[in-house]
């Protein structure tokens, strides 16, 4: 493992399993341990849950405790503690953004790897500014303040500038219906330009699009979802709106399902050659 290449959400769900697993090795309970370091249970809880952010002098005194004396082991937990601790670029907008949103942007910025599939819009780490605004007048489903949409399109755009171009950034492979690139925004010149973009991103060796043409038939998945690899051994996370109510979940149970469909649509898409072309033949018939 190498915690200095970790984020904050992964660095913390990776010290809490490690943290519980130590516990559990030295046959102590969480009372046990709350008690020898006085602390309250419910801290001890929220450690093992990952809902605390621990010390580095917390973990030390647990490890001590566990009878974890190992240099390596002691290094690597404790800079998973300091990393963990860092304040990550989404913090700030946390509170302004829909709870199942801000939660899967935290553990989109430690992802590897994204998968997408979208049949109805540009997804949004590929989309202009142009585009982002007609989202935000036209998708969004609760009731924005006026003063509160420009927040969610900076949020948006520096989504795009640490997944597109930071230095951690994942790979992305994306299925795109081909009814998201004939839905015309606002007017034929933000449609153009937005495909014109998208193409463009298709050259990146770290993002490949497909498009999933009408002739495919129906597709095997008809709302979108995201599916989020990490690095190690972490499970994988799926990521899905609600077509209505602006809510959203993370299913860590079984991404199985989402994995067999976005393959199926893989399968039935346009090779990734094939698509960059199509998309820019699109484009070229918005005037």
């Amino acid at each position: 493992m190498a915690p200095v290449a970790q984020g904050p959400t992964i660095a913390r769900r990776r010290l809490s399993n490690a943290l519980r697993a130590a516990r559990d090795g030295s046959g102590q309970t969480q009372e046990q341990v709350a008690g020898a370091l006085d602390w309250s249970i419910s801290k001890m809880i929220r450690i093992e849950n990952g809902k605390v952010k621990p010390t580095v002098t917390d973990v030390k005194a647990l490890l001590q405790l566990y009878g974890v004396r190992e240099i390596d082991r002691v290094d690597e937990l404790t800079a998973l503690a300091r990393a963990s601790r860092q304040r990550a670029w989404w913090a700030e907008y946390r509170d302004q953004l829909p709870q199942g949103f801000a939660d899967y942007v935290a553990i989109e910025a430690d992802a590897s790897d994204l998968m997408f599939f979208q049949p109805l819009y540009i997804p949004g780490l590929f989309q202009t500014e142009a585009y982002i605004w007609d989202v935000m007048r036209n998708r969004v489903p609760e009731d924005l303040a006026d003063a509160d949409k420009p927040i969610r399109v900076r949020v948006r755009q520096l989504r795009q500038q640490h997944l597109l171009s930071g230095p951690r950034r994942p790979k992305i492979d994306a299925v795109i219906d081909e009814s998201a690139l004939r839905r015309v925004a606002s007017n034929p010149a933000v449609m153009r330009d937005q495909l014109l973009h998208l193409a463009g991103l298709g050259n990146d060796p770290l993002i490949t699009l497909r498009v999933l043409p009408f002739e495919a038939g129906v597709a095997v998945a008809m709302s979108s979802f995201i599916i989020v690899r990490f690095p190690g051994d972490d499970p994988d996370v799926v990521y899905y709106e609600s077509g209505i109510a602006h809510t959203a979940m993370l299913d860590r149970s079984d991404p199985a399902p989402y994995w067999s469909a976005y393959n199926k649509l893989v399968a039935s898409a346009m090779s990734p050659t094939d698509s960059l072309t199509f998309i820019a033949k699109v484009a070229s018939e918005y005037r």
